[in-house]
């Protein structure tokens, strides 16, 4: 287990992917500076209730640690950050100090990953490709399944509380039969080759 300070936001952060970040509170403008001089590590966890700046937001308790990969000072005077999402983890308990900044104690959470792609969701690098050209993006043909999952949830447009659904789910197979059920329900299944939609 290791202590980590936290982040709570209104958003989900995904392992892989990316969140630009505008740091303007002093408990994160110090918690960032302390990262980013040592290296260091941070939580994003998904506000369930409250506001960003309030010190006793409620919390999911199952987030993503994060690396600061790029950083600017901002025209407004502000620090911009990009935050890497790196491995799921469960909260086990937290403490707050006198500035308002929580720490956590927590438990990584191992990822179940396959390098292939079942051939039931093979559609979904097809899909992949699509949203990523849409956004002026490629994917990478090297990625793995569980990559390509969380790729495809940070692209859509999802419900916040849905990407935390599926976030929070253990398994990768079972991570994407609700992503395909979801799917289906928005009309995204449209881009799905037949002989996948068949399967």
């Amino acid at each position: 287990m290791a202590e980590i300070p936290l982040f709570p936001l209104k958003t989900v952060l995904l392992p892989g992917n990316t969140l630009s970040l505008k740091i303007f509170e002093p408990r994160y403008v110090d918690m960032i500076a302390k990262c980013m001089r040592e290296s260091g590590v941070f939580g994003v966890v998904l506000i369930h209730k409250g506001d960003e700046t309030e010190i006793d937001a409620d919390i999911y308790s199952v987030g993503s640690t994060a690396t600061i990969s790029d950083w600017e000072n901002r025209a407004d005077g502000l620090l911009g950050i990009t935050a890497l999402g790196v491995e799921r983890f469960e909260i086990v308990s937290t403490r707050t100090q006198d500035d308002g900044l929580t720490f956590a104690e927590i438990k990584l959470l191992g990822e179940s990953n396959s390098p292939e792609t079942p051939e039931q969701f093979s559609y979904m690098v097809e899909l992949l490709d699509h949203v990523g050209a849409q956004a002026g993006r490629k994917s990478d043909p090297q990625q793995t399944f569980s990559e390509i999952l969380y790729q495809l949830i940070y692209w859509l447009p999802l419900e916040a509380n849905l990407k935390q659904r599926l976030l929070e789910i253990p398994q990768c197979n079972d991570r994407a039969v609700i992503l395909h059920a979801e799917l289906i329900r928005l009309g995204v299944i449209q881009y799905v080759k037949p002989e996948a939609a068949s399967n």
